[in-house]
């Protein structure tokens, strides 16, 4: 079972944080540029909520691949609900194998789950395989680079992420983050660190030809709803990276 599954409905309502529309999507579709025509995968899809967006914003093929059960159930019940026509796949991304040759890829917060080098690997290749020659894949992460002694400033946005070993971290160590409060009890997901050095090894031996790193962006509306200096501390110590690798 995934761990995703017990907190599936519990997740998509925490979409509508201030995060996730002023910081989260205004920076993933701001560099995305226009998907018009394109063929999509969607790796670690989870309720499919970026599978949709995606859809609505022209792309003519997308497909969600998930791990968690809990969570393509509540994908597919969208999907009932106002049909788009995306497709939903039960697998782990890391064994997926080919199953197209798609114009872009995604993965929205999948990637900080791998544990090991061998785990991101798998992970690269399996996007690799799947695109088309001079494809892309475009997703979002957890910020390999903040320092535990960062999380602080992120608690007056609601987002919160812990760090137990302490010291200092290194490949595999687990990096707890709340995803919601369940029956009343906070319920973190482990994430794990692993070095952008890693990352960018891992893409570069799958046969990615360059990868980039962009940082988070806040929304015009976001600003005008709590002004510049609301954001800095969150700017200044960002919780999310864009991570874009071309092929």
């Amino acid at each position: 079972m995934s761990v995703y599954d017990p907190i599936a409905k519990q997740y998509r309502e925490s979409r509508q944080s201030e995060i996730y529309n002023h910081i989260e999507l205004y920076t993933y579709f701001n560099k995305l540029g226009d998907v018009s025509g394109k063929s999509i995968l969607d790796l670690g899809c989870g309720e499919g909520v970026y599978s949709r967006k995606l859809k609505e914003s022209g792309a003519t093929k997308v497909v969600g691949v998930d791990i968690s059960s809990g969570m393509l159930a509540e994908a597919k019940a969208q999907e009932a609900q106002n049909s788009l026509g995306i497709e939903y796949i039960l697998s782990d991304m890391r064994k997926l194998g080919t199953i197209g040759s798609f114009d872009l890829a995604c993965a929205m917060f999948s990637l900080n789950h791998a544990k090991t080098r061998e785990d991101i690997s798998e992970m690269c290749q399996t996007i690799y395989d799947n695109l088309k020659p001079n494809g892309r894949f475009l997703g979002l992460n957890n910020n390999v680079e903040l320092s535990p002694d960062a999380y602080r400033h992120l608690e007056k946005y609601k987002y919160h992420r812990q760090h137990e070993e302490g010291g200092a971290l290194k490949d595999g160590v687990p990096i707890s983050s709340l995803a919601y409060e369940l029956d009343g009890k906070p319920y973190f997901i482990d994430d794990y660190y692993l070095s952008q050095e890693t990352y960018e090894s891992a893409f570069k031996q799958a046969g990615f030809k360059q990868v980039n790193w962009y940082q988070p962006m806040v929304s015009p509306e976001g600003i005008e709803k709590h002004g510049e200096a609301y954001w800095k501390e969150l700017l200044e110590n960002p919780p999310m990276v864009l991570i874009e690798a071309l092929k």
